[in-house]
């Protein structure tokens, strides 16, 4: 039986979530998705809605990087605080616009997957999916 994913974009551009949106949809389409445009509102969902769930979903975190409120980055400083059970549900990816090198992000937080370029296009989500099964994550 094959485990079930969920998909989380958190990005503030509204076209962008758009396009996160058809992309998934397009490539799964009975997808579980959470598209938040606040970060803030997104951190909340995951302590609230992951740390009560007793049915671990597997999670594919998309997260911009630049975002007025919160960049990307303390998104994540906020999330590797949360308890090693929750966070070993999410699978982080990065999403940019940007052509910048982010080597020395990457060092310090080791719990992102990758980097990817806006917009979300379905070949990336086929290259998620096939690295979380040989992963055996989904």
């Amino acid at each position: 039986m094959k485990k079930k994913l969920r998909y989380m974009v958190v990005d503030d551009d509204a076209t962008n979530n758009m396009i996160c949106d058809f992309t998934i949809k397009r490539f799964d389409k009975d997808a579980d998705k959470k598209i938040f445009a606040v970060p803030e509102k997104a951190l909340a969902f995951i302590k609230e809605d992951f740390g009560k769930n007793s049915e671990a979903v597997h999670t594919v975190l998309f997260l911009d990087i630049n975002m007025p409120t919160m960049s990307g980055w303390e998104f994540l400083d906020v999330f590797t605080k949360f308890e090693e059970s929750l966070k070993e549900q999410f699978t982080i990816y990065m999403l940019s616009s940007s052509i910048e090198d982010f080597k020395k992000e990457a060092e310090i937080y080791t719990c992102i997957q990758g980097f990817l370029s806006k917009p979300l296009k379905t070949i990336n989500l086929e290259d998620v999916k096939k690295e979380l099964q040989e992963a055996q994550v989904c």
